[in-house]
């Protein structure tokens, strides 16, 4: 099946366009000044472009501040927007506000941390250490009857001190026994994680004029427009069981995805974190409106296809491009959005039966199976060993692999797991008009076009990532046949978690088959 030229999308666009008259109409007496109305107003517009600081929200029991906040916000919103376009409703939404909550509380200041006070334990042990010192000193110009009188006073110095380092390390070890307890109840899972993390640190080292120059080369696509033509040996699945969920999000689902959000996220580019959300459930219902109405309309805001990028070291004391892992902060409203579209797609997915989970563990909920295929695989091997058995062993890792996703390659998984026509329309639109901008300790590059590949941090480049990665893998799957462990025991050819591969095979030939069909 061919890819949908642009003159059926733009039919598509058009014909979506009249769909529902949410907000529509803008009315006349709200002047562009009132509603921060725009491309004009260059000094609101430099605002946007500007990096924000991080609000500073009170303590979640504050309930009345949050709830006269929440009251503040809406009434903003009603006032500045509440009859305008939809398109500006969502152009405007985050702006109103973080600049209502930045008046209200403020910008979280930076405390430099105080060094803790010391204890008279402490001091007596510093006291201690310089009279031991001068101690030493008077002895070592001393006489010999000299030296025997000194060495009483010192003894008892020494006796003091040890006694005390003693106890002072005891507290330490039970201080620290304490607080490991505290974050251990408080987050086992981070507790645990934390144990087996690697140290990571550095700063990157490389001139402006450098970063922009490989980010272009790295999200440049000159194909891009071109269609993508179908891997040899891909069999497109049947029609679909269970349709896709094509109907506006509800306030249910938004507000499931608000409460699992973590807190502590970061926020994009606009400044308005998940915590708002959470705190406000009538700026909640607010934005469930715009969403239904840009699911309505088929409509994606240009502030969603804006991220900033931060780059976070893999190890320590790394200063090359190669070292940093590439993170993307997005507007919480359009992680919200995709997140409704991601949970929905991959609920259709798997209902039914799309994505083969004997094969691909990563990017499916409630399948942990990275420990699966590792023990599967060193199964495999030893039964080979015992058996006297080929076998033909190969781990793959994409280099750069959700920067190397070909849009071309996303259009065309969901069109072969026959995702609805609207969705494909949506994150068609997403991804044409995406950029990101990155920061480093001293600069933040211009906005760069991503073409090619899609952003690590946006909640939905998991699931479209394991759908594109999909059509690779069943493209290469009957190029070979399952692997023979002896004793009327079988294997699947292919493990996969996201884009970590395992080829396992008994015979060479198939080896190299199946690893020309992956090269695509």
């Amino acid at each position: 099946m061919s890819c949908l030229n642009a003159s059926t999308n733009q039919q598509q666009r058009t014909a979506q366009a009249g769909k529902t008259s949410e907000n529509q109409c803008q009315v006349q007496n709200h002047s562009a000044e009132e509603i921060h109305a725009e491309e004009s107003d260059e000094e609101f517009r430099q605002l946007i472009n500007a990096k924000r600081q991080k609000i500073n929200f009170p303590a979640a029991s504050a309930k009345e501040q949050l709830e006269a906040l929440d009251s503040k916000i809406v009434l903003q919103l009603d006032k500045l927007i509440g009859e305008s376009t939809l398109g500006h409703k969502l152009t405007t939404f985050g702006d109103i506000i973080y600049q209502t909550c930045i008046n209200t509380f403020g910008a979280k200041q930076h405390q430099a941390k105080r060094e803790p006070k010391k204890s008279r334990r402490q001091r007596e042990m510093e006291t201690l250490l310089k009279q031991k010192k001068n101690l030493r000193k008077q002895m070592k110009s001393a006489t010999e009857e000299e030296k025997n009188g000194l060495q009483e006073p010192w003894r008892g110095l020494k006796a003091r001190h040890s006694a005390l380092s003693r106890a002072e390390s005891a507290r330490k070890r039970g201080s620290q026994k304490k607080k490991n307890q505290e974050r251990f109840y408080k987050d086992p899972f981070k507790f645990a994680r934390q144990l087996f993390q690697q140290p990571r640190s550095g700063s990157l080292s490389v001139q402006k004029e450098q970063l922009e120059d490989h980010l272009r080369k790295t999200y440049s696509d000159p194909n891009r427009e071109i269609p993508l033509s179908e891997p040899a040996g891909l069999v497109w699945p049947a029609a679909p069981g269970e349709e896709f969920n094509s109907k506006p999000p509800s306030l249910k689902e938004i507000n499931s995805v608000v409460q699992k959000a973590r807190a502590k996220s970061a926020p994009g580019p606009n400044g308005v974190p998940y915590l708002l959300y959470k705190r406000c459930p009538n700026v909640l219902k607010r934005l469930h409106k715009i969403l239904r109405g840009a699911w309505s309309n088929l409509k994606i805001s240009e502030r969603w296809m804006s991220a900033d990028g931060v780059y976070i070291p893999k190890e320590q004391n790394l200063t090359k491009i190669n070292q940093f892992r590439l993170i993307s902060l997005l507007n919480v409203e359009e992680k919200i959005f995709f997140s409704v579209i991601a949970f929905r797609l991959t609920k259709y997915l798997t209902e039914n039966g799309y994505i083969n989970t004997l094969v691909q563990k990563g990017g499916i909920p409630g399948v942990s199976g990275c420990l699966e295929h590792a023990t599967m695989i060193w199964e495999a091997i030893q039964r080979a060993k015992s058996e006297k058995l080929n076998l033909d062993v190969i781990w793959l890792d994409l280099a750069n692999a959700y920067g190397s996703v070909p849009h071309q390659m996303i259009q065309l998984a969901l069109r072969m797991y026959h995702v609805p026509e609207d969705i494909q329309v949506m994150l068609d639109d997403y991804f044409s008009g995406f950029r990101m901008r990155f920061s480093t300790n001293s600069y933040t590059t211009d906005w760069i076009n991503l073409e090619i590949g899609i952003a690590m941090g946006c909640t939905i480049s998991p699931i479209l990532f394991v759908m594109a990665m999909e059509v690779i893998l069943k493209a290469a799957e009957d190029s070979a046949g399952p692997a023979n462990l002896g004793g009327g025991c079988y294997m699947p050819p292919l493990k996969a978690f996201m884009d970590d591969t395992t080829i396992i095979c008994s015979k060479e030939d198939e080896t190299r088959q199946m690893l020309e069909r992956l090269d695509v």
